[in-house]
């Protein structure tokens, strides 16, 4: 019980910690992200309306994709101008495509025309799980670049002060 007590206030304090730094945020930053939570909610209730393991798999890894960018852009705001086609364009049209194959798949008779648009979107899916994934790792290359670099002055230190192998070697 105790436990239980401790790990909700640290949900809790967690929560307040995730709220003061939202609050950090520029007016524009928040409007996006809360629009980008608006936007998972969207495909979270697609997905729940779509029966179908194959189809519910793509939209699952949608639902992840697109809810890790934004949780980016919000750890990390200066992304913010790279997600704008994301907001305008992709996640709109996204969830038109999600809404158009629920109606289809709502249909009593699936038809020849019904089949194939069916299929085209979820091949679409597959397309957009693969543009997401670029984008999300786009959004780190700042972070992979500092990475690299931080790891070569560390190297070359390591090395000129004779801690490494070829460092060692040079030395003697």
């Amino acid at each position: 019980m105790e436990r239980m007590k401790q790990q909700k206030a640290e949900r809790e304090a967690e929560a307040e910690r995730e709220r003061q730094e939202y609050e950090k945020l520029s007016p524009e930053v928040q409007r996006i992200i809360q629009a980008g939570d608006e936007y998972v909610k969207k495909i979270r209730e697609a997905n729940d309306a779509i029966p179908g393991e194959e189809i519910s798999n793509k939209i699952s890894r949608m639902e992840m994709l697109v809810d890790r960018i934004f949780d980016r852009v919000e750890q990390n705001p200066e992304t913010v101008d790279d997600i704008h086609r994301l907001m305008d364009y992709y996640l709109p049209t996204t969830i038109k495509l999600l809404e158009a194959y629920e109606d289809l798949d709502a249909q009593p008779v699936q038809g020849e025309n019904i089949i194939s648009s069916k299929k085209e979107i979820e091949k679409t899916l597959d397309t957009l799980n693969t543009a997401f994934e670029k984008l999300l790792d786009d959004l780190f290359q700042d972070t992979a670049w500092d990475v690299s670099s931080d790891i070569s002055v560390l190297n070359m230190m390591l090395a000129q002060e004779g801690l490494t192998e070829d460092g060692m070697k040079k030395k003697q």
